[in-house]
């Protein structure tokens, strides 16, 4: 078994992607992060209409804006970075509108293993409670996320696969959480001598969500990017299932050093 071992690894260091870091909108994290001093920062709205009770806010068109995101390489293989949004929710029963902060989310990216598994590194993130749930805007709990990453390059396409641990706050019960698998997995192909890009994408969670037990959450999108430079305008679908059923569009721009 050892020579399986080893092909394995050869596989992974061979498939190390030669792309540059790719971010918002994108569900699904890639393994590779920003050199040592770069960062990136990214502004956009999303509108998405809800037809689920198990969504924050339940039935009704939601809106974010603005919706940004801010990374900063802090070291050869380590990247930090955070995310935030306003929300603007009009509930479909014909209920008050809301329109209230959203939460923050804080991530570290490390690759522990770069000279011997080139393409995998880890996200440790913190999702603050800053959304109150009086709404149904927010659960008002702090959730924790640890999550595996791997890139892998077949030709032009860049493959991204996510498999993690969430440890989320139980508002049902004081002092309990419900332990959840999240998953992701994302294919990248660039057009046009890399001046656009296309790019679809899944993510979801499974486990306990509070008292309704055995949940599975998944949001499909489609993105497709048009690269200016240092620029980088974004426009994406995305459609939720199971008990993430929802529907809407992403729009924003980002910039990279």
């Amino acid at each position: 078994m050892s020579w399986l071992v080893a092909a394995a690894l050869a596989l992974a260091w061979l498939a190390t992607p030669v792309w540059s870091r790719a971010e918002w909108p994108y569900l699904t994290e890639e393994a590779s992060t920003l050199r040592e001093g770069g960062w990136s920062a990214s502004i956009g709205v999303s509108h998405t209409w809800q037809d689920s009770q198990l969504l924050r806010g339940g039935k009704g068109l939601l809106w974010t804006f603005p919706e940004v995101e801010t990374s900063l390489g802090v070291g050869p293989h380590a990247e930090v970075s955070a995310q935030y949004e306003l929300l603007w929710f009009d509930p479909a029963d014909g209920g008050e509108a809301a329109y209230e902060s959203g939460d923050v989310r804080l991530w570290t990216k490390l690759s522990l293993f770069p000279n011997t598994l080139k393409g995998f590194s880890f996200r440790f993130g913190v999702k603050l409670p800053n959304a109150s749930d009086r709404r149904g805007l927010g659960t008002d709990e702090t959730d924790a996320f640890l999550t595996g990453l791997w890139d892998v390059s077949m030709g032009p396409v860049l493959v991204s696969l996510n498999a993690g641990l969430g440890i989320l706050g139980d508002r049902s019960k004081v002092g309990s959480q419900d332990d959840v698998f999240t998953w992701g997995a994302c294919a990248r192909l660039p057009l046009v001598g890399g001046r656009f890009r296309v790019g679809v994408d899944a993510a979801g969670y499974s486990g306990p969500y509070g008292i309704r037990r055995k949940r599975d959450f998944a949001t499909y999108g489609l993105v497709l990017d048009w690269v200016l430079g240092r620029w980088r305008l974004s426009l994406g679908g995305r459609r939720g299932t199971q008990d993430a059923l929802s529907w809407g569009w992403i729009a924003g721009l980002t910039y990279q050093r």
